[in-house]
């Protein structure tokens, strides 16, 4: 095996693992969103069905759609590696200020939902965290708090792979 190949077969690996982990979380998506075609508030759909693989270890689809979307996000920008390493440091310093934004945003996003979410918890004296909703501000499009925390965690996780993925660059 020569090292000229082996690099590319490596990134070859990263986009096939990548694509892998997009399909899955694309049909599982479209898998929830065809089996309850009409939910009451936003993110209902993945958050009705509760899969228990292995005893004690229970979760809902959402979160196996998060952990496929983290891992496409990830080893996509891998197999990019060499393209993101030959822009300039101008560049990918904006990049690092964009994506520290991104994380902070979210990061108040996570705060509020998860405050929002033990204050409706108190205040209702609901002990089924999956039937809570945020109907601010507008009560027709309200949201599950479940689905909107778990997407802004991931949004922030990817924040924060982003940054250190430039940051690992930056120093080799």
């Amino acid at each position: 095996m020569s090292a000229k190949w082996f690099p590319k077969a490596c990134r070859l690996k990263w986009l096939l693992f990548s694509a892998c982990c997009g399909i899955a979380a694309s049909g599982l998506a479209a898998y929830y969103v065809l089996r309850y075609p009409t939910p009451s508030y936003y993110g209902e759909q993945f958050i009705l069905d509760e899969w228990a693989p292995i005893m004690f270890i229970q979760f809902k689809p959402i979160t196996l759609i998060f952990i496929l979307l983290f891992l496409f996000y990830a080893s996509l920008i891998q197999h990019f590696q060499g393209r993101i390493a030959s822009l300039s440091s101008d560049v990918r310093r904006f990049l690092m200020i964009i994506s520290f934004l991104v994380a902070t945003a979210s990061l108040y996003e996570l705060f509020f939902n998860f405050t929002l979410w033990g204050a409706l918890m108190a205040t209702t004296g609901v002990a089924n965290p999956d039937i809570l909703v945020n109907k601010f501000p507008n009560p027709q499009t309200a949201v599950s708090i479940v689905y909107a925390s778990k997407i802004v965690l991931l949004i922030f996780a990817t924040s924060l792979y982003s940054i250190y993925f430039l940051r690992r660059i930056d120093e080799t």
